[in-house]
């Protein structure tokens, strides 16, 4: 194993390319290092090595970049100090190329406050990358592969429940894994959607998604998983100085192997769904600077990221499509309407258009607490809540979608809740499986330091939520149970949230797209 010093974080103050750091230092073997499923016996095996890595990763100086807090302050420094304070405790006053390293590392993770929103996967496949070649450096395991955790397996002995190892506090092999910062039913082996209204696994909507960037008001891929089935896995097992706040997720062992089967998705979506990467667009082309194993400084454009085959590894198992659903019988038109107009279909993904037309919105926004908060959403004007016979619906011969849409979500604290969100009458009737709409959280929707000290100046990201909910207004429109003048929303807590939160929607609208 190598030993730092000083003169090797001299011979590193410049960073080398990742193509030149790829040519000189990936592995010589004839098939890409594979990233296993924890369940397997591989990655179990992967697991236990991981394990003792960690041991020594938190044995290790902190001005160390191998060390275990210096990985974690990549992520996000402690949230009870700041990153300048940390940086003087642990270097003192006088700049040096460890310091300067620190400085361009820490509290560099994408995109949880305020950066763009799509830096969130290349950011985070960068930085399991790294933290990969560290531990086999650590471990002197040149053949180490990050293990992931199948949270959306179909197995109901894996769905929603944390591996065995991360649950062990007496195992003297795995106990390291085990935090006491995480809520019951994760650290119990049950379902950590145990008690939500439907099943929070489900990504089927989230891989159906045809594009990799917001359009309009319309999630796409990237943010769909960040603030969808990865911020609910934060949430439902983490408390506030665990995996449910950010600056303390990446102290939890748990998170690498969250985040390994994150970007073991988008793999996915780019292999098996059609999915493609913007590589031509201009965000794509910044810079970030991590360490290697070495201590060698190594700058990476977010595009370098964007395929995993040239960084060597894959995964053993990806996730395919469920068959496309059967085409529905052909109506014929109405005599004399002429044809009608369907929606836009590549497969069985809906095209989704880029023009956005604001048809209703609340007057007010959500404030959220532990009980139900309910909120009506009214026409933005007449002429516009008279285009259809239910408030945001368009015709029934239009291509357009209506979607609700949660915008500018805030919270002072983690609320340490799922927050679920139901679409009715504004005269009433109950909360049911049939006006749910889906979830928020409030992961990267919390007021934090990200280096400046003032919680009050940091900035939060496009933490927004869009829910197509045509389907539920046309079942309105066909019962007659709506008019065009109004609709509720209601977000219920999905267990006992934090009284101090104060977690907020600041934006509830229907729109057309």
């Amino acid at each position: 194993m190598i030993s730092l010093s000083r003169r090797k974080f001299v011979q590193g103050a410049a960073a080398m390319p990742l193509a030149l750091w790829l040519s000189r230092n990936a592995f010589a073997q004839s098939a890409p290092i594979v990233r296993y499923d924890i369940a397997t016996p591989q990655g179990a095996d992967m697991l236990a090595t991981y394990a003792n890595a960690i041991r020594l990763m938190q044995s290790r100086p902190e001005n160390d970049p191998r060390s275990w807090l210096w990985q974690w302050y990549t992520h996000f420094v402690n949230g009870a100090t700041t990153k300048a304070a940390e940086v003087t405790r642990i270097f003192g006053t006088t700049v040096t190329p460890e310091s300067t390293l620190a400085n361009d590392m820490w509290n560099t993770c994408q995109s949880h406050a305020g950066q763009n929103t799509n830096h969130f996967l290349p950011w985070h496949r960068m930085f399991t990358f790294f933290f990969e070649q560290i531990v086999r450096e650590v471990s002197g395991r040149a053949d180490f592969s990050l293990p992931y955790w199948d949270y959306t397996s179909s197995d109901p002995l894996k769905r929603g429940i944390l591996p065995i190892q991360f649950r062990s506090p007496n195992d003297p092999v795995f106990n390291v894994l085990y935090r006491p910062e995480r809520l019951a039913l994760a650290n119990g082996g049950q379902r950590i959607d145990k008690n939500q209204p439907t099943d929070q696994m489900d990504i089927t909507s989230t891989m159906a998604t045809t594009n990799y960037s917001v359009v309009g008001d319309v999630q796409g891929f990237c943010r769909a998983v960040d603030s969808g089935i990865h911020g609910r896995i934060h949430v439902l097992v983490g408390n506030t100085k665990g995996m449910g706040a950010v600056p303390y997720a990446a102290r939890d062992p748990l998170f690498w192997v969250h985040h390994s089967n994150i970007d073991r998705l988008w793999a996915s979506w780019n292999a098996n769904f059609g999915g493609v990467n913007p590589a031509t667009a201009s965000w794509a082309t910044k810079v970030f600077t991590f360490a290697d194993r070495t201590g060698q400084r190594v700058s990476g454009k977010l595009k370098d990221f964007f395929d995993i085959a040239p960084l060597g590894f894959s995964y053993d198992n990806l996730i395919f499509p469920p068959p496309p659903p059967p085409p529905p019988p052909q109506q014929p038109p109405p005599s004399g309407s002429g044809t009608t107009t369907t929606p836009k279909t590549k497969g069985h993904k809906l095209v989704v258009g880029s023009t956005v037309d604001r048809i209703a919105a609340s007057t007010g926004m959500a404030d959220l607490g532990a009980t139900a908060t309910n909120v009506t959403v009214r026409p933005i004007s007449a002429a516009k809540a008279a285009t259809s016979n239910v408030l945001g619906l368009a015709a029934e011969t239009s291509p357009l979608r209506s979607y609700l849409v949660l915008k500018n979500l805030h919270t002072w604290k983690q609320p340490e809740v799922l927050y679920h969100v139901y679409l009715t009458p504004s005269r009433g009737g109950g909360l049911n499986k049939n006006n749910y709409v889906g979830a928020i959280n409030f992961f990267d929707a919390e007021f934090h330091d990200h280096g400046g000290g003032s919680k009050l100046d940091a900035a939060l990201g496009e933490n927004f939520f869009s829910f197509d909910v045509t389907d539920l207004l046309r079942r309105y429109e066909r019962s007659g149970a709506v008019s065009r003048d109004a609709l509720q929303v209601t977000f219920v807590p999905g267990g006992k949230a934090r009284a101090d939160a104060g977690a907020m929607v600041a934006t509830v609208e229907i729109v057309r797209q």
